[in-house]
């Protein structure tokens, strides 16, 4: 496939990915800065929490799953059963809602685009990732420690699995090793947003108070 396509295919992804939906809802409803308010994020949990509207934190949830949809789905609709584009797509839509340009290439964390460009691109991902944070959850009830895990041991499952991963792509992948780059590629910029998350994390446990019979 010819250079010129894969970077066409490359803007258009990341372009889309770029909308705020977040941002513009939320300056739209309330008024706010996203970007200074709540914990800075611009996604559906922060759009939620700042502006205390169930139906403004739905709606950029369901709005960023579709963005992140498109792109996979324009690939496979005009350029057919193409990997490496969709693979360009897939990763191009998340970084773009990551660091937009049109807010100081500040973003969200690349969850709901991630999660629908999943469905598009490769769905195996998708499940592999919700299996562990339902674990995590389950044993923490923190949605940010479910997050981080999942993310984090989410390309050690898919290296192992890489042979079912493959059979659920929708693209045909060249060999089992490129689907789990492409994988661990988007675990690794999801973990990026993550890590102020991780640090707060940390920051907070080690400052929690010690219990009586720890000490």
């Amino acid at each position: 496939m010819e250079t010129g396509l894969l970077l066409l295919v490359a803007a258009g992804a990341f372009l889309l990915g770029s909308f705020p939906t977040a941002f513009v809802l939320v300056r739209k409803t309330s008024g706010k800065d996203l970007r200074t308010s709540g914990s800075g994020n611009i996604g559906a949990l922060n759009a939620f929490e700042v502006s205390r509207s169930k139906g403004v934190g739905i709606a950029v949830l369901l709005i960023d799953l579709v963005k992140g949809a498109l792109p996979v789905l324009a690939v496979l609709l005009f350029l057919g059963d193409a990997f490496v584009a969709g693979a360009i797509a897939y990763i191009a839509v998340v970084l773009g809602h990551n660091y937009s340009p049109w807010i100081g290439f500040k973003g969200g964390r690349g969850l709901a685009p991630a999660l629908g460009a999943s469905i598009a691109f490769n769905p195996a991902f998708l499940i592999i990732w919700i299996a562990l944070w339902l674990l995590t959850r389950l044993w923490s009830k923190d949605v940010h420690v479910g997050n981080i895990f999942a993310t984090a041991v989410s390309p050690f499952v898919l290296f192992f699995a890489a042979p079912l991963a493959g059979r659920l792509s929708q693209f045909t992948a060249p060999s089992d090793m490129a689907t789990v780059a492409v994988g661990t590629a988007l675990f690794v910029l999801i973990f990026l947003k993550h890590l102020d998350p991780l640090r707060a994390l940390i920051a907070h446990r080690r400052s929690a108070p010690t219990p009586p019979s720890e000490q």
